[in-house]
């Protein structure tokens, strides 16, 4: 694949399935501070993910992302893993990656800005 893709609009910001399934098992009262941790996580990853791009090091780009992917993913974030598994396994280059870090950023800045909004309708303390 010469070209990874940048839009990501069509994947939801989170997998309502996975939050109400952590709801269950954690309790809202849990969950809740749980995901306010989302975004600190989201930009330690992007701190490592533009560290690695700085260097060149497309190797170091893929574990930053896959790390990023896991914990996205177990968070119930789904746009932001679905981005973090693209720079991990569809990414041919740094040069190309460097397109998906706007989806990227702009993707952190969305579900941080969503948290407090699904901790209310899902019934959980932030």
């Amino acid at each position: 694949m010469n070209v990874m893709p940048t839009d990501f609009s069509n994947v939801p910001l989170f997998d309502r399935e996975q939050i109400e399934l952590l709801r269950e098992a954690m309790g809202p009262e849990d969950l809740g501070p749980m995901l306010a941790e989302l975004p600190r996580h989201a930009v330690q990853s992007l701190d490592a993910i533009q560290a690695a791009l700085t260097a060149d090091d497309l190797d170091q780009t893929r574990r930053a992302a896959h790390v990023l992917r896991g914990f996205a993913g177990s968070f119930g974030a789904a746009r932001l893993a679905a981005i973090a598994r693209a720079i991990e396994l569809e990414c041919p280059s740094v040069a190309v990656l460097r397109q998906c870090m706007p989806a990227l950023v702009e993707t952190i800045e969305a579900t941080a800005a969503a948290i407090d909004e699904l901790a209310a309708t899902a019934g959980m303390a932030s």
